[in-house]
């Protein structure tokens, strides 16, 4: 199967086109710029990779000329919420204006498998009663979660007028070793260094009482095939683990790892101006499908922290 993923230079970008070729597809793989490819994560033989800006309607047309995919996974956007509070703009005409470009080419050029959007819980804000089904009101908090709730309600008008496959997947926290810009990598980043400095140091965190629904990447790329594969349009999935653990627990799991004595002080400027204080999944609709997390929270936490060690070894 030829597959298209857009934002595949990403976290979950990387470690999917890996999994695409390990099931024997023919995988194409969009960056933004070749530096993005710069680092630790897989970057496995045989993806041919195109540069893509989602913002350029006339080179997403072209792209989907080219390749020509019997199924697209669209994860290119910009995907952090503070980039998205400084910069609302850029991350709509992103996440929203892009995802309207590929879906017009989408439409001249249907990929026979289907579509699958990286939507996120993000999306769904505050939530008032947990767990988060997919029935619960969409109410970001934030420009990040409107963009993604766009980009949902987008697929599932393209859907209905014009007849693409689009699985919406709404991925709760997704983690695992080498990711970039949240909670766990960031703590086990700042562990390596004071294990590096041999001294007992600071580590600094934001709110700590937060909880989080965090799923390991192996976990969620194997939901991510099963959603292609058996998801309903009709039907938005949550991806997630099920259950929620407190920043508190994760910044307390790396101090007991650490191999110096470490103290968490919280960093004024690691507070957001609103956050959600839980964001547990109902993933019943991903269970009923055949979808079943298997890794442990504890195994990811040590998996990361032994990443950033050899990093910064």
């Amino acid at each position: 199967m030829r597959i298209l993923v857009t934002g595949a230079s990403g976290f979950i970008g990387r470690h999917l086109v890996a999994s695409g070729m390990e099931l024997g597809n023919e995988v194409v793989g969009t960056m933004l710029s070749p530096e993005e490819l710069e680092n630790r994560l897989p970057r496995p033989p045989g993806v041919e990779w195109k540069r893509l800006d989602l913002r350029d309607g006339g080179s997403v047309h072209r792209v989907i000329e080219d390749v020509l995919p019997e199924a697209v996974f669209h994860l290119g956007a910009q995907a952090y919420v503070q980039a998205a509070l400084r910069d609302p703009v850029e991350t709509f005409q992103t996440n929203v204006l892009g995802t309207i470009h590929l879906f017009e080419a989408l439409k001249k050029r249907p990929p026979a498998k289907g579509i699958l959007l990286a939507s996120s819980a993000s999306a769904y804000g505050t939530a008032s009663r947990l767990p988060i089904t997919e029935e619960a009101l969409l109410l970001p908090t934030n420009p990040y979660g409107v963009s993604k709730a766009a980009q949902d309600m987008l697929a599932y008008q393209y859907s209905v007028n014009f007849g693409l496959r689009i699985i919406r997947a709404r991925l709760f926290g997704t983690t695992g070793p080498g990711k970039v810009g949240d909670a766990l990598n960031d703590f086990a980043v700042q562990v390596a260094r004071l294990e590096r400095a041999g001294e007992p140091g600071q580590l600094k965190v934001g709110n700590l009482e937060t909880r989080r629904d965090v799923s390991d990447i192996r976990d969620v790329l194997r939901a991510l095939w099963i959603a292609l594969e058996r998801g309903d349009p009709r039907m938005p999935l949550n991806i997630g683990a099920g259950k929620s653990y407190s920043i508190r627990e994760v910044a307390a799991a790396l101090q007991r790892l650490a191999r110096v004595p470490i103290q968490t002080v919280i960093d004024p400027a690691l507070l957001r101006p609103t956050d959600e204080p839980d964001n547990r999944a109902d993933i019943s609709r991903m269970k009923a499908l055949g979808y079943e997390p298997k890794i442990a929270i504890e195994q990811t936490i040590s998996d990361a922290l032994n990443y950033w060690r050899a990093e910064s070894s």
